[in-house]
């Protein structure tokens, strides 16, 4: 049998597809969010889960909500490296980001959240969407 040739970019990564980037999307419980704040790109972690091809979390944090009430562009990020094998893997998502207001959306979100990484944080929390614009996805196998 004949190994499957998979496409590569220029530097010789293999591409990966929709559905690889999907499934490593939530495979990992915590990406990056990057995101403009007070004239600066800001990169913070969060615990996500994904809907359909869009990637939600919840936060607390004022900038993040802020991001999402003026609807700004942001990126999204998870990846895993193995130093030893060097091989690993990065999906990347380009999306605007938007507070989730309908009630029925916040409830099928909470249900389907992860457990935070971080001591709950008195007060209420805020879902927001990354509406996914685009999903690119790279491996060094």
């Amino acid at each position: 049998m004949a190994d499957i040739v998979r496409p590569t970019d220029h530097t010789g990564l293999e591409v990966l597809d929709l559905d690889e980037c999907l499934a490593k999307l939530v495979e990992v419980p915590v990406g990056r969010l990057a995101f403009h704040l007070d004239g600066e790109l800001t990169i913070l972690p969060v615990v996500h889960t994904v809907d359909g091809v869009d990637v939600c979390f919840r936060t607390t944090g004022d900038s993040k909500i802020q991001a999402a009430v003026d609807r700004d562009p942001v990126a999204f990020e998870v990846d895993q490296f193995d130093a030893s094998t060097r091989t690993g893997w990065s999906v990347v998502v380009q999306g605007t980001a938007l507070v989730v207001d309908d009630e029925s959306d916040v409830r099928r979100l909470d249900q389907a959240a992860r457990a935070p990484w971080v001591p709950p944080h008195p007060g209420p929390s805020t879902w927001v969407r990354v509406r996914t614009q685009s999903i690119t996805g790279r491996a060094l196998v």
